[in-house]
């Protein structure tokens, strides 16, 4: 079983030729589904970094958006303009317009509170939250453990990969994503917490921080992946 992950929107450039943008997006290819989750800041910039990878919007199954802020949500009337056989799945705390906003345009869409199971091996939710903004993540069953991407981490990213950990009792190979440390000085306790629940690797990259990424790389080392528009990563 092989799962493919690509940036295809992000602050940061991996791959030469595409568009950076504020905001996040990663392509999943997994038991013969494509997943996107979250779409960016900018739907022109989305698409044009899609059509760069070689990558049909029409092609996409299921769109997942973490939470209800601009540069997670932006894209996806781009996406919903080219394809309009997707399902879409947000936090339940998406508000009424917006789901209105997709009945008009005849898109299939799942409201999530728990987790829910979207895909053979991959998982949505459960929506989490705190004094923030109420956020899911996505995960990914695979044969070296359990692959969490995530949009911002509103709700605190050590708290949100305990939980999921708790909840599937499985390893936690990969984290990946935005850990929204930007304006935290928690960057080295969240660091050692997410080691104290056996994370494999980390990715941090869009609202994480220059700085708590650079503490991230000082202590996964190996183990730290440079996120930016372009990566590529399987996990077989």
């Amino acid at each position: 079983m092989s799962t493919l992950l690509r940036i295809v929107y992000d602050n940061q450039l991996h791959r030469e030729g595409l568009k950076t943008g504020w905001g996040f997006s990663c392509l999943i290819d997994h038991q013969g589904k494509r997943i996107l989750f979250d779409t960016g800041g900018d739907g022109q910039g989305l698409l044009f970094n899609l059509k760069a990878l070689e990558v049909e919007p029409e092609s996409i199954n299921t769109v997942v958006l973490s939470h209800n802020h601009w540069d997670h949500t932006g894209g996806l009337e781009a996406i919903i303009d080219k394809n309009k056989e997707v399902t879409v799945y947000f936090g339940e705390v998406f508000p009424e317009s917006f789901r209105e906003s997709l009945r008009e345009k005849g898109i299939k869409f799942s409201p999530v509170v728990g987790m829910a199971n979207i895909s053979e091996g991959i998982l949505v939710g459960p929506q989490m939250g705190g004094l923030g903004p109420k956020e899911i993540l996505l995960t990914i069953e695979t044969d070296k453990g359990l692959a969490i991407i995530t949009g911002c981490a509103h709700p605190g990213i050590a708290r949100m990969v305990k939980e999921i950990k708790e909840s599937l009792k499985k390893r936690v190979y990969l984290v990946l994503g935005g850990f929204h440390l930007e304006f935290s000085l928690r960057a080295n306790r969240v660091i050692s917490e997410l080691k104290r629940l056996g994370v494999g690797k980390a990715g941090p990259c869009h609202c994480t921080g220059n700085r708590a990424i650079a503490l991230f790389e000082k202590e996964f080392k190996e183990n730290f992946i440079r996120v930016g528009v372009g990566l590529e990563m399987r996990i077989d």
